[in-house]
């Protein structure tokens, strides 16, 4: 059993999958992380592979540690020792694991058989429906994983119904430095003017080439916005597995001259400032962050029917069914560019602080809940 530690050096150890600037998770649970460090947690954190980023030498400024997993896409013995030797040296009065599958189910059993007392599971999607093998795999490891969790979070309502069914959950929400995330023009100037699209309305996309976000769609809704607005270009902020894919996609298609890929951007509020749509039919989305993120800037969004109604804190988010053809969702983001064009745009910071969707109103609560639970 582990030993208890006093109250005055609580331990908490924060699993997962990267602690870097532009993933989600991360960016959700760093929202709270100085309010943990102000109230005298000492947060250790354990992910898939570390890379240099601010938050990184944040922790380790607050004397936190930052473990890496090997060879963690798939189960291994060398993985499974690696979860075990931090959680028996680390003396931790609380897991906290953001990670699905294999590593949060191992995670929460070793944590249970080491007599840590609080265990706690965060969902940041809902259940992954791409195909029959992730369904599967899905249902089998929340199942164990809610056998082993002594506390459920979801970061939506949505995500926590279809993750945890009837089950208690705790929704604490994905928020935004509305400070952060205002509209600037001179940003918007720069970048337009540097890639030459000043002219151009500018079908944005942030976040990963991966199956989740639905490239191949989102390629052919572009091609037939393309057909009924000839001044349309897509920028795509992010990376992944499967950006070559998209790139064929797109030279199949003739679209050479009508894309440009950016790249992971620590300053993404910039990017979004150069965009006219944020364009993103994801397959599945746990609270969808980026939606926020680009409302706030003041640029008008598309997403599907699978990103939570909760994103609609404006009336800039509008959601279609993925079961529409292409066409339909082309017309549409004709009709919502053509108004935006009619409009002048502004930062929507004040709609996100009258909604609780600020910072400065959510940065304690998972402090407080921790608290709760200790």
């Amino acid at each position: 059993m582990s030993k208890r530690a006093s109250l005055k050096s609580k331990k908490a150890l924060i699993v997962l999958p990267y602690l870097k600037n532009g993933d989600g998770t991360a960016v959700a649970i760093m929202n709270y992380y100085q309010s943990l460090i102000d109230d005298g947690w000492h947060v250790d954190f354990m992910h898939l592979k570390s890379n240099a980023c601010q938050w990184l030498n944040e922790v380790r400024e607050n004397n936190g540690n930052v473990f890496e997993l090997p060879q963690a896409n798939k189960y291994t013995p060398a993985v499974q020792n690696r979860i075990e030797n931090v959680i028996s040296q680390g003396n931790y009065d609380l897991v906290h694991v953001n990670m699905p599958g294999h590593i949060g189910y191992s995670t929460l059993r070793l944590a249970r058989k080491k007599g840590i007392a609080v265990r706690i599971f965060h969902a940041h999607n809902p259940k992954n429906i791409l195909n029959t093998k992730t369904k599967m795999s899905t249902w089998l490891y929340d199942y164990l994983i809610q056998k082993e969790a002594t506390d459920l979070i979801a970061c939506s309502k949505s995500a926590g119904e279809s993750r945890f069914g009837s089950k208690d959950f705790r929704v604490m929400r994905n928020v935004i430095d509305t400070d952060r995330f205002q509209y600037r023009s001179d940003a918007r100037n720069c970048i337009r003017s540097g890639l030459n699209i000043t002219n151009k309305v500018v079908v944005g996309v942030v976040g990963r080439f991966a199956a989740q976000k639905n490239p191949g769609f989102l390629v052919h809704c572009f091609a037939e916005y393309v057909k009924i607005e000839s001044r349309a270009f897509l920028l795509w902020v992010g990376d992944g597995e499967l950006k070559q894919r998209v790139e064929q996609e797109l030279h199949r298609l003739s679209l050479d001259d009508r894309y440009y890929f950016a790249g992971r951007k620590a300053e993404v509020e910039d990017w979004y400032a150069a965009m006219d749509l944020f364009f993103l039919p994801s397959v599945f989305e746990g609270m969808g962050i980026v939606f926020l993120e680009a409302q706030c800037t003041g640029l008008p969004c598309l997403g599907s029917n699978h990103v939570p109604v909760e994103t609609e804190v404006t009336e800039l988010m509008h959601r279609l069914d993925l079961n529409l053809p292409e066409k339909v969702w082309a017309l549409e983001m004709k009709k919502i560019t053509d108004h935006a064009e009619a409009e002048v745009r502004q930062s929507r910071a004040n709609d996100f602080i009258a909604s609780g969707y600020s910072h400065e109103a959510t940065k304690d609560d998972l402090k407080n809940y921790y608290n709760h639970l200790f």
